[in-house]
């Protein structure tokens, strides 16, 4: 979604990841290690490089002329929102009405910061949410400086105290802390659901409309499809004569499904995500009789846990295939809760898992 899990402000995120529920149980997964996993590339071989991939997709602004259209602007976009009751997606179009060149943009999601950190100068944001600095969930968590300023999830007072001429909410933002910034009179844009590559892209190009970084937008979606396609051949040479069939499972029971950032990657590597192609949406749990029924060939569990050795210990799964064939691998959760350009970073890390000898 993102959809990954979204946390807490961002993915999901899958949503990015995208409930306040779902959330807190990413919270519980991720105390069940230590410590934030390493990024580093270190024996993993991935398609590309992974740190000058992760630069491409960090370092894309450059100064310009302002792009086409002057403000004041209106601005016109689609926004989706994922109803948690109903299990679904509704779509509306919507207007925001931009008076002059935001220069105090404040962002209330990882995954928009990260977009904001690549294609705008970065003193213009000017606070950011305090997950953000937090390498379990923040791929630029380490470049933030130390004094830029943090907020909580309904710290509504702290931002209209940063006199931003934008927030950039979501559309799974508290809200009352919407009314609040309403209130206020301070301007803001609420942003939607996005949960696969070309969403995401999409929500790219808006926010680029919105700041009036659209050339430096462009540029970093450019950048995203040359990725994807490099690894996307990549994956097509290794190929054999089926799909792999790759399942998401957690500690907790969940697997992701269709709409999940999981999902959308396993179909940009041309792999079969077994709890999608079973009609599972978004993320649901499942018990291990399940599991055995399905039988996917790999099965992916989050680095910072040690469920792969509990699953390897489970007699009732002894028979099922990615556990007779030891075939349980492990992905800092970071790469699944991406919900901006690094879901191509994302792919390529399960591209190394995937094919890795």
């Amino acid at each position: 979604m993102s959809m990954w899990k979204r946390w807490p402000a961002t993915a999901a995120s899958r949503c990015c990841f995208i409930s306040r529920a779902l959330a807190g149980l990413l919270l519980v997964i991720l105390a069940a290690g230590s410590a934030a996993a390493e990024r580093g590339t270190g024996a993993k071989s991935f398609p590309l490089e992974m740190d000058a991939l992760m630069g491409a997709l960090t370092d894309v602004y450059q100064p310009g002329p302002a792009g086409p259209t002057a403000f004041p602007r209106t601005v016109d976009y689609r926004y989706l929102a994922y109803d948690i009751a109903r299990d679904s997606l509704r779509e509306e179009t919507r207007s925001a009405v931009i008076p002059r060149r935001p220069q105090r943009i404040i962002p209330q999601a990882i995954g928009i910061t990260e977009i904001l950190w690549a294609i705008c100068p970065r003193q213009r944001i000017v606070a950011i949410h305090q997950s953000c600095k937090d390498r379990r969930f923040s791929f630029i968590a380490g470049q933030l400086p130390d004094d830029l300023p943090t907020y909580g999830t309904n710290d509504a007072e702290i931002v209209i105290g940063h006199r931003p001429d934008l927030v950039l909410p979501t559309y799974y933002s508290d809200e009352n802390f919407l009314h609040q910034l309403q209130r206020a009179k301070v301007p803001s844009v609420r942003l939607g659901f996005f949960g696969d590559l070309g969403q995401i892209e999409e929500q790219i190009l808006l926010i680029g409309r919105l700041i009036g970084e659209e050339r430096n937008a462009r540029r970093l979606t450019d950048t995203m499809e040359e990725k994807i396609k490099a690894i996307q051949a990549y994956a097509e040479r290794r190929h054999g004569d089926r799909p792999l069939t790759v399942l998401y499972y957690d500690n907790m029971g969940y697997v992701a499904g269709q709409h999940s950032t999981f999902d959308s990657m396993c179909q940009l590597l041309g792999v079969v995500n077994i709890a999608a192609a079973k009609g599972i949406k978004y993320f649901k749990q499942v018990d291990y009789e399940t599991l055995l029924q399905w039988n996917p060939d790999m099965i992916v569990v989050p680095a910072e846990s040690t469920f792969d050795q509990q699953l390897y210990e489970t007699r009732i799964l002894a028979s099922a295939t990615a556990v007779k064939e030891r075939n349980i691998r492990k992905i800092p959760s970071v790469y699944l809760l991406s919900a901006s350009q690094y879901l191509v970073a994302s792919t390529n890390y399960l591209a190394g898992l995937l094919y890795e000898k």
